[in-house]
């Protein structure tokens, strides 16, 4: 559980030991070989040196460019639903990442969000084949912008207001996937947790998008949460965190978003128990944490994606969760023209 955190005080610069010191120069040589494939690979497939396969159906692909959540899931539930309001049939194509016995958080989230088919193999373009096959005549590939063997139609990126280019530099010295010049491949941008910087930062991050890809539409958004759940059936009102003693924990990518969002519900975070990303939680990892949370009279709370690797276990009843979606405060209207566009041409053809 302390990898992750330990990796990110030495990548953002946080840690000031001596070990994290001697570690940067290292990790900062260690980039230079993976930026460097990363760019040839994405030129090679820019130049048609490496072969992309069509799906015979539109691709939509929803990625990033840095390691870690950028609320890619909440928008491929926001597509596929807008999707299925136009009378499409869309299937997702997800890879599994960290699948435990063959099931994956993401998938299971995506497929109680959107009811729609979800396709769980790292090979996108078998995947893709299937989906097909079973009837979808759209897909959209979650985390699609790195894999570029299967064409994809339109490629939407999620960057990240609280840390938009991964500390500065490519894995492993900062959490970039690749060299930010990737971005001119970007169809679409869609800023995500943009209420939680200031406006001057959010102003700066639109100009470095618009140098960076000029051709591209920007949207901005939020992540609005909806409703309290819990393993007991009931719904709450997010309100009802207001003054509420809360021990949050989770096991995702940006952590300190989803702390940040319980803390502007006005919850009182008297605990925090950070997880590595799809961690696989335990019968005594719950234990532990009702037994923290009893002790500091709190509710124990944590986030949708976690809630599904928490399904099963024991003591699991006590545990609320944070259900969220992704809303469009600026930019929606173009988004929904350059996907409308795709999916008109593919009627057209």
């Amino acid at each position: 559980m302390a990898g992750e955190r330990h990796f990110d005080a030495i990548v953002s610069g946080q840690s000031r030991s001596l070990h994290a010191r001697l570690c940067r120069p290292l990790l900062a040589l260690a980039s230079v070989p993976y930026g460097w494939v990363a760019a040839r690979r994405r030129r090679a497939y820019r130049t048609g040196r490496k072969r992309s396969y069509p799906a015979g159906v539109p691709v939509i692909s929803v990625g990033n460019i840095t390691a870690g959540g950028t609320g890619k899931t909440p928008l491929v539930a926001y597509l596929v639903r807008h999707m299925a309001e136009s009378d499409r049939s869309p299937a997702i194509l997800t890879r599994g990442y960290k699948a435990v016995a063959g099931r994956s958080d993401e998938a299971e989230l995506l497929k109680r969000l959107t009811g729609v088919t979800v396709v769980v193999n790292p090979d996108r373009v078998a995947g893709a084949q299937s989906a097909v096959a079973a009837g979808a005549d759209v897909l959209v590939m979650d985390d699609g912008f790195q894999h570029m063997r299967l064409r994809r139609d339109l490629d939407i990126v999620t960057i990240d207001a609280t840390r938009p280019f991964g500390y500065g530099a490519v894995l492993p010295r900062g959490l970039l996937r690749e060299p930010v010049d990737a971005l001119s491949d970007a169809n679409v941008i869609v800023i995500t947790r943009c209420d939680q910087v200031d406006t001057a930062t959010l102003e700066s991050l639109r100009r470095r998008l618009a140098a960076l890809a000029p051709g591209a539409a920007v949207a901005e958004s939020v992540m609005a949460p909806i409703a309290l759940r819990g393993f007991d059936g009931r719904e709450r009102p997010v309100d009802s965190l207001a003054g509420a003693k809360v021990w949050a924990f989770c096991g995702v990518g940006n952590p300190e978003s989803f702390y940040g969002t319980l803390e502007a519900l006005g919850a009182r975070l008297v605990g925090r128990s950070r997880f590595d990303d799809h961690y696989a939680y335990q019968d005594r990892d719950i234990a532990r944490l009702i037994d923290r949370a009893r002790s500091a009279d709190a509710v124990p709370m944590t986030t949708a994606k976690d809630a599904v690797r928490l399904d099963g276990l024991a003591g699991a009843k006590e545990i609320r969760w944070l259900q969220i979606e992704v809303r469009l405060r600026s930019g929606e209207a173009a988004l929904h023209d350059r996907l409308d566009k795709v999916l008109r041409a593919a009627t057209v053809d």
